[in-house]
This record gives structure tokens, sequence and C-alpha cells, in this order.
């Protein structure tokens, strides 16, 4: 823990908040079933949704996806969930190989996007050109997965 780090003690410094400083964490890269990133956007906030399934990255197509699976995704990635965007019709791009989720429906209070129901895995009837993004506030609210 932090904590257990030499230093001055408590509420003893020369420092202003100009000093003050941020952390990172990672996981090595270590990636499991089920996880999702966001591909494509202007920020690491924003873009297509990816879900990693049985070592391969894939698409979520936007058949059935709203603001609630939005709000899941924010979630599962660390941000605020504050009027999270569902954007369909691949608005930040078509990705290529397996449309892995399709007619995903959550709720919205799910920690993971592979929790929500959703057809087979691997089983669709879209196409690219219906790759759903997914933009979330800016806020990081938990470990981001920048």
């Amino acid at each position: 823990a932090l904590s257990s780090c030499p230093f001055s003690g408590w509420d003893v410094s020369d420092c202003s908040h100009s000093e003050d400083v941020g952390v990172v964490c990672s996981t090595s890269g270590t990636v499991s079933d089920g996880d999702v990133r966001l591909v494509g956007g202007s920020s690491s906030y924003e873009g297509r949704v990816e879900v990693y399934h049985s070592g391969v990255w894939g698409t979520v197509c936007d058949d059935e996806f709203d603001n609630n699976e939005a709000e899941v995704v924010c979630r599962q990635l660390g941000y605020s969930t504050s009027q999270p965007k569902a954007r369909g019709g691949a608005y930040y791009g078509q990705g290529s190989g397996t449309i892995w989720l399709d007619n995903v429906n959550c709720y919205g209070s799910e920690s993971r996007l592979s929790y929500c129901s959703h057809s087979a895995w691997g089983s669709n009837n879209c196409g690219h050109s219906e790759d759903v993004g997914v933009q979330c506030s800016k806020l990081c609210i938990d470990i981001c997965h920048l």
C-alpha cells in the first residue's frame, strides 16, 4: 500500500496542487473473456465497442443496443455512467473480423456487458455497417482502462 512507503508525515509538504500526481495502473496487458474496449474514437472514452472472447477481439451489433447497454460499457471501463450515448450505424467506423454479440439487452445495472442477455456468441444477422459505438463521460470514477 502507498501508506506503507516512507514519507515526511501526514499534512507535511512543501507542495502546491499544481504538483499533484496521478497514476494509471495496468494488469500488464492481461485480457479476459468478456473484456471490452473502445476503438476509433477521438478520445479514450468513446469509440466502437469491441469485446474479447475466445482469444479474439470482435465487434458488437447495434440491434437493440441503447443507452442502457452504453451505461454498462462505461461502467465496465471505469467511466462515469452519467449520460452515456449509444451510437449505431458504425458511427466510429466499421470493424473487421468476428461480430461477437447481437441483440444485447441490459438493465443498465450490470457490471459487464457479457452479463447482459444476448444472442449466442458469434450468432448474428449483422454486417460491420451495424457496429455499435459508445460515448462515455470523460470523468473516470474507477480505474479507467485507457
